[in-house]
């Protein structure tokens, strides 16, 4: 095992990214001596920053790839082949198994080759060691230990616990940015009110009361999060609103973001990888409000974390997801259901 090269591709958006940090440091704590590189989708690399047990973040840009014409896409990833296959991987270990990221793990000259056993999708082939996995009741954290079993043997559920590493210079400017605000004391909530499909936003109108509720009986204060996209939604929250809050929606980095959620002292949220970056943190509580299909594969995997849903654990899946369906199951949450859930894991408040 000694001075095996490898290779991780992980190109997917950011929750998924988090989610597998505990796959990384398995790999690194198995193979301590082993150079290890991961391919990550530009967005997604910045929760990979700072992390000591990779030794090369290799970001796309899949937003940008997909705007260009046939000619220049395959420039482009003959120019990202060329760079991999420079690296000289004896293993290459494909956590999401998309098109680009097989043809990658194929060509990168890498000898042994891992993913999930996806020969229905007619790509199987290009990996010499798939794997099944059951992923029905199953979150995806298990899936992905189950894909590197044979490489690092059986890992304990306690040994696989997400992380993010922030720099001194990190945490000094979000306390900055919260004291600019007279944020630097005090209870303090985030609302995640946004994420990236609409069938996973909880009412605006919901977000806002819970805020208001929870700013007059514990005299919180409310701070909403979100990006550039989230902009409308969180502006909707902020005006429904009538207790004071503090709007930061599209106005921090993915890096700032997570120094400021590591301030906080709970965060409430749909399920989105904002969500995930708050449980990695460890630090504040983390509300995360479900409809049905994700509350088994993509629940909040940490201590810090907890969920609430009228869905019952038999009614999670994966496949083929009625997002309408979905949602109606998310409109059920109300109001008092997240109250009493913030009663319940701040109890010492």
């Amino acid at each position: 095992m000694k001075g095996r090269r490898v290779l991780v591709l992980a190109i997917r958006a950011i929750g998924d990214v988090v989610l597998v940090t505990p796959i990384l440091r398995i790999l690194k704590k198995v193979l301590p001596a082993a150079y290890l590189a991961v391919v990550v989708d530009g967005p997604s690399a910045e929760v990979l920053r700072s992390n000591p047990n990779i030794d090369r973040i290799i970001a796309i840009n899949r937003k940008a790839s997909h705007a260009l014409q046939w000619n220049q896409w395959l420039r482009e990833f003959f120019c990202l082949l060329s760079d991999l296959r420079s690296e000289r991987f004896d293993t290459a270990v494909d956590l999401f198994s998309g098109p680009r990221s097989s043809l990658l793990a194929w060509l990168c000259g890498a000898t042994d080759r891992y993913s999930e056993d996806f020969r229905t999708r007619g790509r199987g082939f290009l990996y010499n060691h798939p794997v099944s996995i059951e992923r029905n009741g199953r979150h995806l954290v298990e899936q992905k230990l189950d894909l590197i079993r044979s490489l690092v043997g059986t890992v304990e559920k306690d040994e696989a616990y997400l992380e993010v590493f922030l720099t001194g210079q990190e945490r000094e400017r979000a306390k900055a940015i919260l004291a600019q605000f007279d944020l630097a004391r005090g209870k303090r909530i985030g609302l995640v009110p946004s994420s990236g499909s609409i069938f996973r936003n909880w009412p605006c109108q919901n977000f806002a009361a819970v805020g208001d509720q929870l700013a007059q009986e514990y005299g919180a204060k409310i701070i909403l999060f979100g990006g550039p996209n989230d902009v409308l939604v969180c502006q909707r929250v902020s005006d429904l609103m009538t207790s004071k809050c503090v709007n930061l929606c599209g106005k921090t980095s993915i890096r700032e973001l997570i120094a400021l959620f590591a301030e906080l002292d709970l965060i409430i949220s749909n399920v989105t990888g904002p969500m995930h970056l708050a449980v990695a943190t460890n630090i504040p509580k983390v509300i995360g409000i479900y409809g049905a299909a994700d509350t088994a594969q993509y629940a909040p995997w940490g201590l810090t974390g907890t969920m609430v849903t009228k869905a019952l654990p038999t009614e999670a899946y994966w496949q083929k997801v009625d997002y309408s369906r979905d949602f109606e199951y998310l409109r059920k949450v109300s109001v008092q259901d997240v109250v009493k859930q913030v009663q319940k894991v701040m109890h010492d408040w």
